[in-house]
């Protein structure tokens, strides 16, 4: 084998390795290479025939749809559920990492629905049905949510009032949104949410973290340092509910605890034992909706 043949191969075999990896972290779609290699089930099978049941039901209901344009130019779909509100009383339900509205909104269907609250939910940008390559995070996903918020305001009227309820990424989105909503929104619910997608990234893959995040600055155009939720937080009134599981490992439970002790505004949390990442509603429904309605009695 000649040297230089020596060379191109390791050297080909590396940028493949960064390009499935970054395709697997921030595009759509995702590597399948990547996908196949890494993604493994991390609930038990009753968890996951909870959430089918779950969706299937939300699935037989009817939901109006509205389109929006982000600034980027991406094409945004939101689904909304009429629950007798009228549109003056809605829960904006924000889903995580690599979901879609359908996953988050069906476990609090029921509850939101019993509450006469109605529920708004959106495709984050290269998720479900709206349209982008790229993984927004906190920090593109909360810029559009603002814009979603706008929109509610235009077709609902100026006095709506809106609860934020994130999950995982979409957990992160809100805490990143506290500090710059207009009064419509009274308070805020962050179910599993992390801190930092930097250093969680970091965590996860070491020496690849500064390749990735240089190259997701070039090609998507926004700095993975950009999605630390704190500073926003701390800039934040809104009354906050803190949702985490013990047992979760994908966001660990101290990064909760940590959000919840830095926080000085309003707030209280909900710390579950035997329950995992964004299990909360699974593993102890009765004890989420007394917190949930505490806040909705107060704040609403």
């Amino acid at each position: 084998m000649k040297k230089s043949t020596k060379i191109m191969l390791p050297l080909a075999g590396a940028v493949l390795f960064t390009e499935e990896m970054y395709r697997y972290i921030f595009c759509r779609p995702s590597s399948k290479l990547f996908t196949l290699l890494f993604d493994k089930k991390g609930h038990e099978n009753k968890y996951y025939e909870y959430k089918h049941e779950k969706k299937e039901l939300l699935l037989a209901q009817e939901c109006e749809e509205f389109i929006i344009r982000s600034k980027r130019g991406e094409k945004l779909k939101g689904f909304y559920y009429d629950n007798g509100a009228q549109g003056k009383k809605i829960v904006f339900i924000v889903h995580g990492y690599r979901s879609e509205h359908v996953d988050t909104v069906a476990p609090f269907y029921d509850y939101y629905k019993s509450r006469g609250i109605d529920i708004f939910a959106c495709d984050n940008t290269a998720h479900g049905e709206s349209g982008g390559h790229f993984v927004g995070y906190d920090y593109l996903d909360s810029q559009n949510c603002l814009l979603w918020i706008s929109y509610l305001k235009h077709k609902f009227g100026p006095d709506i009032e809106i609860i934020l309820h994130g999950f995982s990424m979409g957990g992160a989105t809100v805490l990143q949104m506290s500090s710059m909503c207009p009064d419509n929104v009274k308070f805020i619910i962050d179910d599993s949410g992390y801190m930092d997608a930097a250093v969680s990234l970091k965590a996860n893959i070491g020496p690849m973290y500064q390749p990735m995040r240089l190259l997701n600055k070039a090609i998507a155009g926004y700095d993975l340092k950009d999605t630390n939720v704190v500073e926003s937080m701390m800039n934040s009134k809104l009354p906050i509910l803190f949702v985490h599981g013990y047992d979760d490992k994908l966001v660990p439970f101290e990064i909760g605890e940590q959000l919840y002790n830095l926080y000085e505004g309003p707030k209280d949390c909900l710390f579950l034992e035997e329950t995992k990442h964004i299990e909360a509603i699974y593993t102890s429904p009765e004890l989420y909706e007394e917190k949930m309605d505490s806040f909705i009695e107060k704040y609403l």
